[in-house]
């Protein structure tokens, strides 16, 4: 999120802004931390690709008011189904949350409120239990990866490599090129699972079209969309894989 346009987008209307660290790197939270207490709003993390990812030596999830984390199995920090977790050093906060996470209810039959049921399965938080051990050593593994491709990729003409920081996890390797279908076929002809994260700008899609905006309101975005391609990354991936990748690549070029 560019904190620059966060501010001009401000209105009295605003009450949170809610940045999401993508691909596994922090946004700019020292820039967006000085535009809450300007405006005194709430900042909500995005932190569903970043687990174990840091700011300015803080953990992604400790640099708001509130940070939101996915444990669905592709992350790196994942699951076996569908879990999450939200975090806060705000007391009247977090007994708010634990309230609405069980259906309104913090002693058994006395709702208090309208809730949910989002309460995280007993089986799916022993199972993170166990891999939280693991995964400072498969984040690092995913920084060495992510350094290979850096390095084979580097000049390449048609392929514009993401910068990425040095708190980053790599939930994903993503780069730039044209003509993308073309690029995705030869990847995947290869036996190379690469993807597209994510096709379309969130302005265009159906759920926000009464916002009002258009194809060319927000052209940065628009432009990651029609050209970004995920290689495949993951902590147990070959060292050969990028050097493959990059093969293919190089004979696009």
């Amino acid at each position: 999120i560019d904190p620059v346009q966060v501010a001009r987008a401000i209105t009295p209307a605003t009450k949170a802004i809610i940045p999401v660290h993508l691909f596994g790197q922090c946004a700019d939270m020292a820039a967006l931390a000085g535009i809450a207490e300007e405006h005194g709003l709430v900042i909500i993390e995005d932190a569903a690709q970043a687990q174990g990812a840091t700011f300015a030596g803080r953990r992604a999830g400790s640099l708001g008011d509130v940070g939101c984390f996915s444990f669905y199995p592709g992350k790196n920090l994942g699951a076996y189904g569908d879990a999450g977790i939200i975090t806060t050093n705000n007391a009247e906060l977090a007994e708010g949350l634990r309230l609405l996470r069980n259906w309104g209810s913090l002693k058994k039959y006395h709702h208090d409120e309208v809730g949910l049921n989002s309460r995280l399965d007993t089986v799916q938080a022993a199972i993170l239990r166990v891999k939280l051990r693991h995964l400072e050593d498969w984040n690092d593994a995913r920084r060495r990866h992510a350094a290979g491709y850096q390095e084979a990729l580097a000049g390449l003409n048609g392929v514009t490599l993401t910068r990425y920081d040095d708190g980053a996890i790599y939930h994903l390797f993503v780069v730039r090129v044209e003509d993308r279908d073309t690029v995705l076929a030869a990847l995947n002809e290869a036996g190379i699972g690469a993807g597209i994260h994510y096709p379309f700008a969130v302005h265009e899609l159906g759920a926000y079209k009464n916002l009002g905006h258009a194809t060319g309101d927000f052209p940065v975005s628009e432009d990651w969309a029609r050209r970004c391609l995920s290689l495949p990354i993951y902590a147990e991936l070959p060292a050969a894989a990028y050097r493959r990748a990059a093969d293919v690549l190089k004979s696009l070029a």
